[in-house]
């Protein structure tokens, strides 16, 4: 009798807690900011987990590290998406998995034309010189290692910062404030400067934000980030966001003003990028005024 009255008690906690602790909870998390900074740790928590672990299983194998941080990269995806269900409950719209393959391809094609276009323009005015050609089949596994940090910062910066914005203040204030977070995060990076952080906001943040309203779904900017960051340093030989990388098809080098070259950083920082890119924007945003996308600010009453 005594542990029917007990079970009976638990189960009435329960639907206690159910009814009153559990709304409570998720009227507290639709609170804009605090979703924005509990999935924003969440998601690079998870990042800096399984490219922990993609390190340790890949053992100095080129090979086992591209297919690791490739799938370290899809999990990223996957952990963003169950963790939006679990704390908005609600469909995840932005992942659809019909367009996954099209719209990655799409952002790939877009984002080696971009730095490729940016190349030509530099190699044009003086500032960029072939000095050899090495290919090597390593390419193909750096270009899958290079999915983690575009799936991992499109899913904070566009899937979670923009996405969250736009809903509470409208499309301007999503751009603007997810392209500067976007911009103040690379001040870290090596040859790094306030130009640099105001570059990237302007040409990547505003992009990539432009892209994902555009098209309704994070293929597409991760598809173009996952591009920029492979063709820029493994294609052209040329630094990305201030890293030199060792491995490339082409070897180069660079000379004359840093506006055109973007100089030690690499061309991220050169206004051959930075206007490049403002105008792909403004073309993407246009189209989203044009068919009734683009949300304005409203005051909420």
């Amino acid at each position: 009798m005594l542990w029917i009255l007990i079970i009976m008690k638990l189960l009435s906690l329960r639907d206690r807690l159910a009814s009153t602790a559990v709304p409570r909870l998720h009227r507290i998390l639709y609170w804009a900011p605090l979703r924005i900074v509990l999935l924003t740790i969440l998601i690079m928590a998870f990042r800096s987990v399984t490219a922990h672990i993609a390190g340790m299983i890949s053992t100095g194998s080129l090979p086992l590290a591209g297919t690791s941080y490739f799938l370290a990269g899809a999990l990223v995806i996957a952990f963003y998406a169950i963790l939006c269900r679990l704390l908005e409950r609600r469909r995840i719209i932005e992942l659809p998995c019909h367009t996954a393959l099209p719209e990655t391809a799409k952002g790939l094609a877009t984002g080696f034309l971009l730095i490729t276009t940016a190349v030509a323009v530099m190699s044009l005015g003086g500032g960029y010189r072939i000095t050899a050609f090495t290919p090597t089949s390593d390419l193909f596994w750096i270009f899958l290692y290079c999915l983690l940090t575009a799936a991992a910062e499109e899913c904070v910066f566009r899937g979670t910062i923009y996405r969250i914005t736009e809903r509470s203040l409208g499309s301007a204030a999503a751009i603007t404030f997810s392209a500067l977070l976007f911009g103040g995060a690379h001040i870290i990076n090596p040859n790094a400067s306030l130009w640099t952080s105001v570059a990237i906001a302007v040409e990547a943040g505003v992009l990539f934000g432009a892209a994902y309203a555009h098209c309704g779904n994070l293929w597409l900017p991760i598809g173009i980030h996952w591009a920029w960051n492979f063709t820029e340093g493994r294609i052209w030989g040329l630094p990305v966001s201030g890293s030199v990388k060792k491995t490339s098809l082409f070897q180069a080098e660079t000379s004359g003003p840093e506006l055109l070259t973007g100089g030690m950083f690499g061309p991220e920082a050169s206004l051959t990028v930075v206007i490049l890119c403002s105008l792909l924007s403004a073309y993407l945003i246009y189209g989203l005024y044009r068919k009734g996308r683009w949300i304005p600010f409203r005051r909420r009453r």
